[in-house]
């Protein structure tokens, strides 16, 4: 009877699979494989190629000549070698989908040289099957605490009316939809540990987190949630200090667990620069006492709550998680202020082009837990008041659906809008002759001296 009454969010999980499938597929974008291994996507995806078919990790073959010339973007180290800018986690990630196109690329009659259409599409699809799989986690961990309609609506709204969804698509080799699954995945194993604590979700966590933070090192910020989990008052602080004492063990093997995982970045930074930790992004960096944080929360350049307004109602959710979910109240607060602080604080608080604030994507997998929080109370409420709020949360929706649809027609602008150029394009799908001249260009180079 349980699974029977669950069946409407298993059902929202595969639509949201099919319409993902479709997105990627219909417009063919994987048979252009420059605007699928493109931006970042080229540092990420690098130590594949470039291990497994040039055999040559140390990017010596580079000279900045076609066709490698914009296959691989290295950085050149203070010793003059090529390296690889960003951390191996999403090409250990990538590697079954690899794998399974460099065996078909021949015999499907293509170059099997890492970017031809199979390893595009193999890119691609590997994005949606590791959302879809995170989906399927938290509809999991979120039935465990609310209703299967209030689980369905939390899933849609994340998955259809969230940045999540153009990182679940269209550019979905991004690191986000990856990170996704892994900050689902670490949700639930977390809420598994304190019911359980068993050895075997020791190896899990540990395991999770040392990827979360191989894909992403700022990510590691969410095992405040598992530090923090049931923490209600300062009793509670002095408990689970003891705890952690008593079973320092377990929670060691984590800690090298997560080292380990970090191991082949290790060897390959200690091959190219001779060391064995080496920061690789050069000049920049945070500014800790300039964090932009109105900009990315309602910023017209990227404002998250702008361009998706029905996640405005995770704030009211959280207060709600007092007695709903009273053990991730604190750690969701604290994570959430930590994760914005950080995120507002780089040198490129708008994280160059892309669509809203898409730091902030996998971070959803926590927030579906207020949100979830919001609706369960709102379906609680009187009939006086859902008819009064429903047009409101409709017209967020609706708003939040349609700047995605608004970007893909680009107009909205992938790292210059502005106020003007925002209201110049309201409910328009098609750029006015104004619209080039009311954006606001950021200026990167003033950007990384502190002058963003």
């Amino acid at each position: 009877m349980k699974a029977k009454k669950n069946i409407g969010s298993l059902i929202v999980v595969i639509v949201l699979a099919i319409v993902y499938l479709v997105q990627i597929i219909v417009p063919n974008k994987f048979n252009k494989p420059e605007r699928v291994i493109a931006y970042d996507v080229i540092s990420y995806y690098s130590y594949l190629p470039a291990l497994f078919i040039e055999k040559d990790i140390k990017l010596s073959f580079w000279k900045n000549e076609d066709p490698y010339k914009k296959r691989y973007w290295p950085i050149t180290t203070s010793d003059g070698d090529f390296m690889i800018k960003t951390t191996c986690g999403l090409s250990i990630m990538y590697s079954p989908f690899f794998a399974v196109a460099h065996l078909l690329a021949e015999p499907l009659g293509y170059e099997p040289n890492g970017f031809t259409l199979p390893y595009t599409f193999a890119l691609l699809f590997s994005g949606v099957f590791f959302v879809i799989l995170g989906m399927m986690v938290l509809r999991k961990f979120l039935l465990r605490y609310f209703s299967d309609m209030v689980t369905l609506i939390t899933l849609a709204i994340i998955g259809l009316c969230s940045p999540l969804y153009w990182y679940a698509t269209l550019e979905s080799a991004m690191s986000h939809s990856y990170s996704f699954f892994l900050f689902s995945v670490f949700l639930y194993l977390t809420e598994l540990w304190y019911v359980e604590q068993k050895w075997k979700y020791v190896f899990a966590i540990g395991v999770v987190a040392g990827m979360i933070s191989l894909v992403r090192p700022s990510n590691l910020l969410v095992v405040l949630v598992f530090l923090l989990y049931g923490i209600t008052s300062f009793k509670h602080i002095r408990e689970r200090l003891l705890m952690f004492l008593h079973d320092y063990k377990k929670y060691l093997v984590m800690v090298i667990l997560v080292i380990m995982v970090w191991i082949p970045q290790f060897i390959y930074w200690k091959v190219v620069t001779g060391h064995i930790v080496y920061y690789s992004y050069s000049d920049e960096g945070f500014y800790w006492l300039d964090p932009k944080i109105i900009e990315c929360l309602f910023g017209f350049r990227k404002g998250l709550f702008l361009y998706s307004p029905i996640l405005l109602c995770i704030l009211p959710g959280i207060w709600f998680l007092r007695k709903k979910c009273s053990q991730y109240f604190i750690p969701i607060i604290i994570f959430s202020i930590l994760n914005l602080y950080v995120i507002s604080s780089w040198w490129c608080w708008w994280y160059g082009g892309g669509y809203s604030m898409r730091p902030m994507v996998e971070s959803l997998a926590l927030m579906a837990i207020p949100l979830a929080a919001f609706f369960e109370w709102f379906f609680s409420r009187r009939k006086v008041l859902k008819i009064v709020v429903t047009p409101v949360l409709c017209l967020m929706i609706f708003f939040s659906s349609f700047h995605i649809i608004q970007y893909y027609h680009e107009v909205i602008h992938y790292d210059s809008m502005s106020s003007k150029a925002y209201f110049n394009s309201f409910l328009n799908l098609n750029r006015s002759e104004e619209y080039w001249n009311l954006l606001d260009s950021p200026d990167y180079g003033e950007a990384r001296k502190g002058n963003r």
